[in-house]
């Protein structure tokens, strides 16, 4: 709200858009949840299935040219560019909404530094064997895998082209959603 940096004095405006459209998506999928049974496979399904969504329509307005390239620096003269960031932080809740249901909590979805400093924090993170620190392992792993996501991000923006990974998103999505499907619960019978 300072104005910085000079080159782009509305940046607030983008990241106060991320932060109401993250809020509001919180709300929705945290009460949408426990309306449909925050546990049951239909509810993760489709909570995954609405998180894909928006990623594919966002990238339907890149492709197409309603979102120009350099929208985020034609602020104020149009504001084009919250629309797809408010369907991105919107359906980004979901994640961390389904990590909270399943009581995964050591694992923050959307922000690496809290997983790097869980990860150091931890006392048995050099002594514990791996089998018995499970937390600990899946924190390493969120660690390497947002480290890799990022990197892979990058080399595929290269040329300032987000289509793409909104589509690879979009569709890591869906295919989360059809594992939901075939699921094994507590008390099912797993077949091994």
């Amino acid at each position: 709200m300072s104005g910085q940096p000079f080159s782009q004095p509305y940046r607030w405006i983008k990241s106060g858009t991320a932060i109401i459209s993250f809020c509001a998506g919180t709300y929705f999928f945290s009460r949408t949840a426990r309306l449909l049974g925050a546990l049951r496979r239909s509810t993760m399904v489709l909570s995954f299935i609405f998180q894909a969504t928006p990623r594919p329509v966002a990238a339907l307005f890149v492709v197409s040219g309603v979102v120009p390239a350099n929208a985020g620096t034609q602020i104020p003269r149009t504001f084009i560019v919250l629309l797809p960031l408010s369907l991105l932080s919107f359906q980004s809740a979901g994640q961390i909404v389904i990590s909270r249901m399943l009581a995964y909590n050591e694992l923050p979805t959307v922000v690496l530094t809290s997983t790097y400093c869980d990860l150091m924090f931890d006392p048995l993170l050099f002594t514990a064997p791996l089998r018995q620190n499970s937390k600990r392992n899946r924190r390493f792993v969120s660690a390497v895998a947002l480290l890799l996501g990022a990197v892979v991000s990058g080399f595929l923006t290269k040329g300032g082209d987000v289509a793409n990974p909104l589509w690879i998103a979009g569709a890591i999505k869906v295919a989360l959603a059809v594992v939901w499907l075939f699921w094994c619960g507590k008390g099912t019978i797993r077949l091994e």
